[in-house]
């Protein structure tokens, strides 16, 4: 029986295939390791943590799809499966958000927006994504509900695969915006170029693989890409694979700064150490204004600029930054900075002592002295 022919009783509506899952189980077993050993390797934990994670969500989906293949009148197995293989390609997604915001860190002067809003913002979409899947996929995958609602399943992932295309199309209009201002600058080496490109290709890879699923969602559980299994083979399992396997071949760990404190100068070869570019605005403001518009407007960002600082004003930052790090207790107590005499409300109920020093934001700018780190 060939893959596409109907097998009856089978919610899958074909037979699936019983060697397939078990090689892609292997493979991104392998991947998912090498993953874990570049990241410890690199100390890339920021950036690369994931990427074993959405190998192991791939690896759970296609073990689930192999058990589905000698039970197919089991409708969980289809669902379970479905569910776990579409969760990977979104984390992959976020690594690659992750990724970026690690190189805006490095040339923050050339950031279009604030490094650490990149994840918090496309994570905000995407999760709107996944539930949208999680709800429409068990849905439509259920061929015991009526049409109607199976319907609605569908509708549900089509909005979402709609929104995540929306999404990676921004995300690269974001990357090449920087990678033009960057390359006018002159401040491209060999390793952030190839970081680029390789960002580019991963994002690529993912918005076919979201092509795909939208495709087959529009057209339905009556459409040949969703009774051919071969499409999900080559559009959702190689292409991910290619994905995994990309970013293992070209590690971004190797290839950027392990700390988001380190930054390049101006000059494009000096990499000096600063405090990290904050953002101390409350963190719904920053969901609504990521870009920090208000700032732009007001010239706040203008005090925030510590790549201008000599050596001196940056390592006195760096260490009142130490001296003000909430401890994981306050973390956990107030994630939000609420209170106390930094918090977002506390601070206007604390009075300042006419000798304390100005923020760090706001030090007056020289010009910096250059020196490695």
């Amino acid at each position: 029986m060939g893959m596409g022919d109907y097998s009856p009783g089978s919610k899958w509506y074909y037979a699936p295939n019983k060697a397939a899952p078990i090689t892609f189980i292997v493979l991104f077993f392998i991947s998912g390791i090498l993953h874990a050993w570049q990241t410890i390797k690199h100390g890339s934990w920021r950036t690369t943590i994931l990427l074993p994670w959405a190998a192991a969500l791939m690896i759970a989906g296609f073990a689930v799809r192999e058990v589905g293949a000698y039970h197919t009148d089991n409708l969980a197995y289809l669902v379970a499966s479905t569910v776990l293989i579409m969760s990977g390609p979104p984390i992959y997604a976020l690594i690659n958000y992750f990724i970026l915001s690690r190189i805006l860190f490095y040339i923050p002067y050339l950031a279009p927006m604030h490094p650490g809003r990149i994840a918090t913002t496309f994570l905000g979409l995407d999760a709107i994504c996944e539930i949208l899947i999680g709800q429409g996929a068990w849905r439509m995958a259920d061929s015991s509900r009526t049409e109607k609602e199976r319907k609605l399943g569908a509708d549900l992932v089509t909005a979402s695969l709609c929104l995540q295309v929306a999404l990676f199309g921004s995300f690269g209009l974001l990357a090449a915006w920087f990678h033009m201002r960057a390359r006018k600058a002159r401040v491209l080496s060999k390793n952030l170029r190839i970081v680029l490109y390789v960002l580019y290709t991963s994002a690529t890879i993912i918005t076919i693989r979201c092509i795909y699923r939208l495709i087959e969602y529009i057209e339905g559980w009556d459409s040949t890409i969703y009774k051919n299994e071969v499409f999900f083979w080559i559009f959702e399992a190689i292409i991910m694979f290619l994905n995994t396997a990309l970013l293992n071949v070209f590690h971004p760990g190797k290839r950027l700064p392990r700390s988001n404190s380190v930054f390049l100068d101006r000059d494009g070869v000096t990499e000096r150490r600063g405090p990290g570019w904050e953002d101390d605005r409350p963190w719904i403001v920053t969901v609504f204004d990521p870009v920090d518009l208000w700032g732009l407007f007001t010239g706040r960002d203008e005090k925030t600029q510590f790549w201008e600082l000599s050596d001196e004003e940056l390592a006195r930052l760096r260490a009142e930054k130490k001296k003000n790090k909430r401890s994981i207790f306050a973390g956990i107590v107030d994630p939000f900075h609420l209170w106390g005499s930094r918090g977002y409300i506390g601070k206007h109920f604390t009075s300042k002592k006419p000798s304390e020093e100005p923020p760090a934001t706001q030090i007056t700018k020289n010009e910096p002295a250059k020196s490695s780190v």
